[in-house]
């Protein structure tokens, strides 16, 4: 009598080995990394939301004189410009360095730009004079032909352009007894304002501040809105 054939028991059913798995993770990763890629795509190429209107266009009419001796009037000649602007006390202790060396970089940006112009309206013109400022500019090394303006005339003439127009804080005598140095007259708005072709404020940038964070995330700002109204007349 033959012996019974052996029970052969059925193949077990494989598993996914190592390599199985890493091929379904970067499958998923590759996926993610699509969607993502895609998402950021589609946001780049939606139409932004135009910079806000902060102040209209100024009315007003307001002569002052050049580093060069000749007469420049506000607003008319600044129409067609994207304008950046600043008062300027030449030897204020609070800020006004920082603020110097941001329009600094902006000349070095944008000077040959049609369309770019720089203000700096003097705040104390019994000091600053036209001939002050125009050793004032060649010692920041601004050269006569750059389209970076230093005015300077009736102070309330001045004070009341950056208050009515650019909608600024007024300037304000600083007491004796709180003065940083015996020339430390006048405490200002620090923020630089930018106009657009209209003469419309479009922005202010605090670059000099107490906290770090915010004087970073202003240059950068004040750098993107610029060029970002340079580029699109539209805007």
């Amino acid at each position: 009598m033959s012996s019974p054939d052996p029970v052969v028991p059925p193949p077990a059913a494989s598993s996914p080995g190592g390599k199985g798995w890493i091929g379904m993770l970067i499958g998923i990763v590759g996926v993610l990394v699509a969607v993502l890629y895609l998402g950021r795509m589609a946001v780049s190429t939606l139409p932004k939301p135009p910079l806000p209107v902060l102040a209209p266009a100024w009315t007003g009419s307001l002569t002052l004189t050049e580093r060069d001796g000749k007469p420049r009037t506000l607003p008319d000649l600044l129409v067609g410009k994207v304008t950046v602007c600043a008062s300027l006390y030449t030897v204020c202790p609070h800020g006004c360095a920082a603020i110097i060396a941001e329009m600094r970089k902006l000349n070095e940006a944008h000077r040959s730009h049609p369309d770019f112009q720089q203000l700096s309206l003097a705040l104390a013109p019994e000091r600053d004079t036209a001939s002050f400022l125009q050793s004032y500019a060649e010692g920041i090394g601004v050269k006569p032909g750059d389209p970076w303006w230093f005015l300077t005339g009736p102070q309330q003439g001045v004070w009341d352009y950056l208050t009515q127009a650019q909608k600024l804080e007024a300037p304000r005598l600083i007491p004796e007894e709180k003065r940083l140095n015996t020339l430390d007259f006048y405490e200002h708005d620090l923020r630089i304002v930018v106009l657009d072709r209209q003469g419309r404020v479009r922005g202010y940038y605090s670059v000099f501040h107490p906290q770090p964070e915010i004087t970073e995330t202003m240059t950068k700002k004040l750098a993107r809105d610029v060029e970002r109204l340079l580029e699109n007349p539209a805007d």
